[in-house]
């Protein structure tokens, strides 16, 4: 799933024709491009935000990293992403190695080492692909931006409805599955 494909979503939802149209062309129009630009950067923001919003409080963003170290020390500047969290560090056989963390880096044994970690997204581009790996898809990225775009525009009545149905969607997932209750009926 690409930004581009989270404002198509928004886009079809708050009906925004133009917009649809841009994306969804390979070579718009100039008079075209001209006046949906603003707004797909709008939407491109927007949607940043709502990935940065779902990937701090709710469902966590995880990559699983093999870094090589000879000095002990592996350095969170030299991760591919922006550290929120260690989940877990394994040496090259798999099994869980002892490790002390700082803020700056964690101190291990020298070798080959394998870092889960939680990350804080960067802003992404619009062709740029979001590093959700569970059930979060672009329709539900997509109720999120409608929410905001219609708040920035003044719509407040339909950014509760779009609201409802991003915190919908996001509970549905981030709920664990033991706190999900089954369908019951009367006997």
């Amino acid at each position: 799933m690409t930004i581009k494909d989270i404002i198509k979503s928004a886009a079809t939802f708050l009906n925004l024709t133009d917009v649809t149209e841009y994306l969804n062309s390979d070579s718009p129009s100039p008079a075209l491009a001209t006046a949906t630009a603003s707004a797909v950067d709008s939407l491109t923001r927007l949607s940043n935000l709502v990935i940065s919003e779902l990937a701090a409080s709710y469902i966590p963003m995880i990559c699983a990293e093999t870094v090589q170290t000879s000095n002990g020390k592996i350095v969170f500047a030299n991760l591919t992403h922006n550290v929120t969290r260690i989940l877990s560090v394994k040496n090259q056989f798999g099994h869980d190695a002892e490790f002390k963390l700082f803020p700056e880096y964690l101190n291990v044994f020298g070798g080959e080492y394998t870092v889960e970690y939680e990350y804080a997204p960067a802003n992404y581009g619009l062709n740029d692909s979001v590093g959700f790996k569970n059930d979060v898809t672009a329709a539900l990225l997509g109720y999120g931006v409608a929410a905001e775009y219609c708040v920035t525009q003044g719509r407040f009545e339909e950014a509760i409805l779009w609201r409802k149905r991003y915190t919908a969607g996001v509970e549905r997932i981030a709920l664990p599955k033991s706190a999900k209750m089954k369908g019951r009926c009367w006997l």
